[in-house]
């Protein structure tokens, strides 16, 4: 059999174990991450795979004598792994990453006293919990997030709404640029709007406001139509995310109004964004405009060994250092686009084959 097979092979296997769809090149690129960490979550990172895919495939390379796990809990190559990535030519992933904007293309310091005055405000702040499916992205993150969208000219004058996204705290970095003409924020979590709404208060900030609000819930009538930009984090099972993304749209003002919002590659896979995309290019009628791959890096939440993702890793070790990542995307709503604002299920949200992290 020749090596291309064989990787085949341990692809079709690793995707009966893992439950997820899997090819060759997703058997290369955790062979190539085995070549530079021996630490679980560092592979599902330099793969891009969601956690059951790559457990699905390190349980695999375990079985069929491809690797082991050492006594501190790494996975390592065997001799027969070291072998089969001789044989098929496969290198360590190369990381060219800026160190100076660590990827994103925009460096968080570029506006200093907004990070400054973010990191101030924020020393408090609520810690994210498993009820909610929260996960907090770094500070730096969200201080670039919010030079991005001024960048593209969807911050200054601006009726921006954040909704079921601020856990992150984009709408308080927002508000504390003060340049979008007002800012609402939406959220379930009654911590993190009292957090937010006490900081507007004591700050003086007049045209910030948050209000907790059930996403699942149609939203207010009065709030349809009236911005122009829209951020959120939509969970990513198909129904949901579509939903999520519809509740947004309907926000909209009109035609060249944009939303963003992140999605990753460890709770996705590579097939299910392709469906995302067509719901956004064609069931709903946007342009995709830009895709940072890696944008939001995650924070590792405190309820992390509650997760199915704990569960299923082949090692029980934590993480080191940043492994959660989701890229930024921006779209961008064209005449004849779409608009809905029904009820969204319990059924349509948080976990499914593909999903583990909540």
């Amino acid at each position: 059999m020749s090596t291309a097979n064989k990787l085949v092979e341990l692809a079709e296997k690793a995707k009966e174990k893992g439950g997820v769809k899997l090819y060759k090149k997703n058997i290369e690129m955790v062979l190539s991450g085995l070549l530079i960490t021996g630490n679980f979550w560092s592979i599902v990172d330099y793969a891009d795979l969601p956690v059951p895919a790559a457990a699905g495939i390190v349980n695999t390379l375990l079985e069929e004598g491809y690797a082991f796990v050492d006594q501190n809990q790494d996975i390592r190559l065997t001799q027969k792994g070291y072998d089969l990535i001789k044989e098929y030519n496969i290198h360590p992933r190369k990381e060219y990453r800026c160190q100076a904007c660590e990827g994103r293309g925009i460096p968080f310091y570029l506006d200093i006293e907004l990070y400054r005055t973010f990191l101030q405000e924020t020393k408090n702040r609520p810690k994210a919990i498993q009820d909610y499916d929260q996960g907090s992205v770094t500070p730096e993150t969200t201080v670039s997030r919010v030079l991005f969208i001024d960048s593209r000219g969807d911050l200054q004058g601006k009726d921006i709404v954040v909704m079921g996204a601020e856990d992150d705290l984009t709408g308080l970095a927002i508000a504390l640029s003060r340049k979008a003409n007002s800012v609402t924020i939406i959220d379930i979590d009654k911590r993190s709007i009292d957090f937010d709404n006490e900081i507007f208060e004591r700050l003086g900030i007049k045209n910030a406001k948050a209000f907790v609000w059930d996403l699942r819930k149609p939203l207010p009538e009065e709030m349809l139509g009236k911005f122009d930009v829209f951020i959120t984090d939509p969970p990513e099972t198909i129904a949901a995310f579509s939903a999520f993304i519809k509740r947004g749209i309907s926000l909209l003002k009109d035609e060249g109004a944009v939303g963003y919002f992140g999605l990753t590659l460890r709770d996705s896979s590579i097939y299910r964004w392709r469906e995302f995309q067509k719901i956004l290019t064609g069931e709903i009628g946007v342009a995709i405009t830009d895709i940072i791959q890696d944008f939001n890096n995650y924070i590792t939440w405190d309820y992390h060994k509650e997760t199915k993702a704990y569960e299923l890793a082949p090692v029980k070790k934590d993480p080191e250092g940043i492994w959660y990542r989701s890229a930024w995307y921006r779209i961008e709503a064209l005449p004849g686009f779409s608009r809905w604002n029904g009820v969204i299920s319990d059924e349509d949200l948080y976990l499914d084959e593909e999903g583990s992290t909540t």
